[in-house]
């Protein structure tokens, strides 16, 4: 259909270099005139990526880029722990912590729930044949996993969400940023704060 072949022109524009996160796109007048097609049209469009998660829409400021990347087919996804096991090394993780809190804002609106809506917050060290390997930091809604343990973050949390709770991930999105660790994190690593180390935020989605 019409709609779809514009939302993948938009996508495109989106992951290349047209748009950056956080830019406002033109308005929906411009952008119809731009793909000559109908406002209603266009509508659907937007509709498709703001499901997604691309755009967010803000009523009387317009519609911005929120993300670039989704990913689809989640099993061309290779987590930490199958990386591990399909090159024969042991992976243990050490959870540092395992707590429910209220959601701010911002996970709230990652995870599609309302602000202050119980999620679990949990901090895992990943330690791949005894070597620092990741420090991970988890949201996942209460209301949607109510039996999460400790047990199961200490194994593949894909594994449990999909396996054991019958959640099909379709896919996810995913940012890389090289950063600077905080002091705090170097010193969980055991490595120096002008150790350049990578920042990989991910988002399932199912």
């Amino acid at each position: 259909m019409v709609f779809q072949d514009i939302a993948r022109k938009l996508k495109d524009n989106i992951n290349g270099y047209t748009y950056n996160v956080g830019d406002l796109l033109p308005t929906e007048i411009q952008l119809s005139q731009t793909y000559n097609v109908s406002r209603n049209t266009l509508r659907k469009a937007l509709d498709i990526l703001e499901k997604e998660g691309m755009i967010e829409r803000k009523h009387g400021a317009g519609t911005y880029v929120r993300r670039k990347s989704f990913i689809a087919h989640v099993e061309h996804m290779n987590c930490l722990s199958e990386i591990a096991k399909n090159s024969g090394k042991e992976i243990v993780s050490q959870i540092m912590r395992f707590e429910v809190q209220g959601a701010t804002h911002l996970i709230s609106r990652e995870l599609n729930i309302t602000e202050n809506e119980p999620v679990y917050y949990i901090k895992r060290l990943r330690i791949i044949d005894n070597k620092l390997a990741q420090l991970e930091e988890t949201w996942l809604s209460v209301g949607r996993f109510p039996e999460l343990t400790v047990s199961h973050m200490k194994k593949s949390k894909f594994s449990y969400i999909e396996n054991e709770c019958n959640v099909k991930i379709i896919g996810t999105f995913e940012t890389f940023s090289p950063i600077f660790p905080t002091p705090e994190i170097a010193s969980v690593l055991h490595i120096s704060t002008k150790d350049p180390i990578l920042k990989i935020q991910t988002q399932a989605i199912d």
